[in-house]
């Protein structure tokens, strides 16, 4: 079936068709759901918070304005809810159960050096990932994950444009001091 656009489904929405909800969620929910992933680091927490969103969304179409496309309208609502859902568990505990799992996954023996080799930097990355603050990681995920553009991301998180630049900076040179240090501590996989 083509899809035929937010702006349709969502007026088919408001106009009473309730089911045309459905669309909506099964175009934006893979993106909404590994941003809330991203962000907490917790699979079911990233499932409830993305249910949670599409609801919260769902209830308040009617006070979307259109101004912005539908998609940074929910990313902003996904953040937020993720945002929050971290902060209220930060005296917690985290366990390995809290990442996802190609987090702490290496790939098995038999994979030739190559496969085994990019399977590492992907570990090393998501590593690096999770050792950032919330807001880092979803900033680093809407822009090389989601390929939000600086605007979009600005929508998404209300963060000016101009501090939003130098925090993706500084997230990245945090993640790349994380790796190397992890690539130091770990002479084996490192050529």
């Amino acid at each position: 079936m083509e899809y035929k656009g937010d702006i349709t489904y969502i007026e088919q929405v408001l106009a009473g068709n309730l089911n045309a909800y459905s669309h909506l969620v099964d175009r934006h929910k893979d993106r909404a759901f590994n941003l809330a992933l991203r962000i907490c680091g917790n699979t079911e927490e990233a499932e409830e918070i993305t249910q949670d969103s599409f609801l919260k969304a769902f209830r308040s179409l009617s006070s979307f304005k259109m101004k912005s496309s539908f998609s940074t309208w929910l990313y902003r609502i996904v953040y937020n809810s993720s945002i929050s859902n971290v902060r209220g568990r930060k005296n917690r505990v985290l366990s390995l159960e809290d990442f996802p799992a190609d987090a702490t996954d290496f790939i098995g023996y038999d994979a030739d050096e190559e496969e085994a080799d990019e399977e590492y930097r992907k570990s090393l990355v998501n590593f690096a990932l999770q050792k950032l603050t919330e807001e880092e990681r979803a900033l680093i995920t809407l822009f090389y994950y989601d390929e939000l553009s600086p605007d979009e991301i600005a929508d998404v998180t209300g963060i000016n444009k101009t501090n939003l630049k130098v925090k993706l900076f500084r997230s990245r040179r945090k993640m790349q001091e994380i790796i190397e240090k992890a690539e130091k501590k770990n002479p084996v996989y490192h050529e």
